[in-house]
């Protein structure tokens, strides 16, 4: 053990002596200047603008890890999304929606307010309000209910009539002259 531990040892010196022989001018080297080189300057991390992983190569003042994150991060400064407003909502209406559903196909049609919102349930969000009467009735898209202080009830589905469906024969032959004559 102990004679492997002296070769090593030996070995390293050897290691060394040859290698200093040899000149790395050709490796890059760190200047002063903002411009310098940096390979794996991990005492002063950079980050990439778009993706935040560490940026371990390149120029120091290197903003993106690579051409896909600075052709996203500039792509997305030029044509930034018109719409995130209008997608968080229809996210949120989605989830009331699906909550909404599930219920209607488990025959629950009165529930607890604050079992609803446990279940994620945002009450703030519906497509449409109409007051009838006492009662204030609100939809989401096709699902209409009643909102009592303590509860939702009177949970259903509208039933939409396809106007596709409300052709007479003739207009349906002149839609469809191929297609009828065959029946």
């Amino acid at each position: 053990m102990l004679f492997q531990q002296n070769v090593r040892f030996w070995d390293y010196l050897f290691y060394e002596t040859w290698i200093s022989q040899f000149s790395f001018a050709f490796l890059p080297q760190k200047r002063e200047n903002d411009m310098s080189y940096r390979i794996e300057d991990l005492a002063h991390p950079v980050h990439c603008q778009c993706c935040g992983r560490i940026i371990l190569y390149g120029r120091a003042d290197k903003k993106f890890c690579s051409a896909v994150c600075k052709n996203r991060w500039n792509n997305h400064r030029k044509n930034p999304d018109p719409r995130p407003v209008v997608k968080r909502v229809l996210r949120i209406l989605d989830r009331n929606h699906n909550i909404l559903d599930k219920l209607l196909k488990l025959d629950i049609r009165t529930l607890d307010r604050l079992t609803l919102l446990s279940l994620g349930f945002n009450m703030e969000y519906a497509t449409s309000y109409k007051k009838a009467g006492i009662h204030h009735e609100y939809a989401c898209f096709d699902i209409r209910y009643e909102l009592t202080p303590t509860k939702i009830k009177k949970i259903v589905r509208n039933v939409v009539d396809d106007p596709a469906d409300n052709h007479s024969k003739e207009e349906e032959e002149a839609i469809w002259p191929a297609c009828s004559a065959d029946l």
